[in-house]
């Protein structure tokens, strides 16, 4: 049974996470690859992926015009770092509470 009614869009979870990793909006378009950058970029797809009805394309688009195949594999590295790292894992599940406490 889904009770969301707000739609959530992909620039609402960049502000999310920006928030919460404490990283400007900006440098997380940019091309750096300051890890905690990267690694707060790749969670940022992997929520848009999860909870927008966006393509991979457009996923991509609002990250600096990256490809789809690079919005593929920041999901599939978000999925193997919630496998091996605890805290990182604890970091994406409570942005994943964020993101549904904000749908509601």
């Amino acid at each position: 049974m889904k009770t969301s009614s707000k739609e959530i869009t992909i620039e609402t979870i960049q502000r999310m996470v920006c928030e919460y990793f404490d990283v400007s909006y900006d440098k997380l378009l940019q091309k750096t690859r300051k890890r905690e950058i990267v690694q707060a970029r790749q969670i940022t797809m992997y929520l848009a992926k999860a909870f927008t009805k966006n393509s991979l394309k457009t996923i991509g688009e609002h990250f600096g015009g990256r490809d789809h195949t690079t919005v593929i594999h920041s999901c599939q590295t978000v999925k193997d770092l919630m496998d091996t790292d605890s805290l990182f894992r604890e970091n994406v599940m409570e942005l994943q509470q964020k993101v549904q406490l904000a749908a509601m």
